[in-house]
């Protein structure tokens, strides 16, 4: 299954914490991503894609293949500046990239992260005449011996 889906690729944010107090006097710690995150708007349009495929879930091992591409920043926009995509090499981290979409895409194309069982990923800015997008290749099940050699 091949997606592509043409939003601005984020990051997973650091998980935010916080003490809460029932109304028994128990606390405990909350983890979470703040609602407004961006991460959530990226979550939501990779899940949609994928949904619109119709894709599955299954139970085997997977092999995903990512390109993320960023959006080009207009100091390489100059006419010298070549015109097709360009390897992304600041902020965000790859793994970081990789966590959104691994999670985004959990009980969608796979029933676990953990099923995700090699995975290949670049990260580039975008070509000049193209929007940042990511572009997912998820092998599943027995194919996936046919991916990795």
């Amino acid at each position: 299954m091949t997606l592509t889906v043409y939003t601005v690729p984020v990051a997973q944010p650091r998980q935010r914490h916080a003490v809460v107090t029932t109304k028994s006097g128990r606390s405990f710690l909350h983890n979470y991503t703040p609602r407004d995150h961006p991460v959530n708007a990226y979550k939501a349009a990779l899940i949609l894609e994928a949904q619109r495929m119709r894709a599955k879930p299954t139970d085997g091992p997977v092999v995903m293949m990512v390109d993320f591409y960023l959006p080009r920043p207009k100091r390489l926009m100059r006419k010298k500046d070549p015109d097709g995509p360009i390897p992304h090499t600041a902020k965000p981290d790859i793994d970081n990239l990789l966590k959104s979409t691994k999670d985004a895409l959990r009980g969608i194309a796979w029933r676990d992260d953990s099923q995700v069982c090699s995975t290949h990923a670049r990260k580039w800015y975008a070509a000049k005449n193209d929007k940042p997008h990511v572009k997912i290749v998820i092998i599943q099940g027995a194919e996936h011996e046919e991916a990795s050699a």
